[in-house]
């Protein structure tokens, strides 16, 4: 199965590597694939005429981040990520799983305070926000919150080539 991925960069703050994006959304995507991820699976299995996948991945400043939290989930305030999923085929038999918005600012702060690299913090939230686009929801419950940061981990913690997601970026 081919994943496509758009990488968007509408903010000037902070230096993105969109072709490092773009290798790490296709990480996740590989590693769920190949763990036969039930989200996932279930996405594929009722898709059976879908021959590829698409994603964008969209990065955005403090203000318009804060525009679209408080206007899609009711609050005011910025964050670091957030997914919006589609699931939408088109003609070509393309399945366009959803997008990802992301706003570096947030991550970059997030780091400092966190003391990790800035680039590890983007894993983190583009895993995050890839799990959201394919099911997983940590404001449901307990058990979905605990399930979620299992994989979370699982995929910040997979080294597969003797590189993990982290140095690649």
């Amino acid at each position: 199965m081919k994943l496509y991925i758009e990488v968007i960069n509408r903010q000037r703050k902070i230096k993105i590597s969109l072709k490092r994006v773009s290798v790490t959304v296709n990480k996740i995507f590989n590693f769920l694939y190949n763990l036969q991820d039930k989200n996932l699976i279930k996405i594929l299995n009722k898709k059976k005429y879908c021959l590829s996948l698409s994603i964008s991945v969209i990065f955005i400043g403090n203000k318009k981040m804060k525009e679209l939290n408080c206007k899609y989930r009711g609050k005011n305030a910025t964050t670091d990520v957030l997914s919006f999923v589609y699931f939408e085929n088109d003609f070509s038999g393309n399945l366009f799983l959803g997008e990802i918005f992301i706003n570096p600012e947030r991550v970059n702060y997030q780091a400092k305070q966190y003391n990790i690299s800035f680039w590890h913090e983007i894993t983190r939230v583009l895993i995050h926000g890839f799990l959201h686009i394919i099911g997983y929801d940590h404001e449901r419950n307990r058990y979905q919150t605990k399930k979620m940061q299992d994989v979370e981990e699982k995929i910040l913690n997979y080294d597969a080539t003797q590189e993990d997601l982290r140095t690649v970026m």
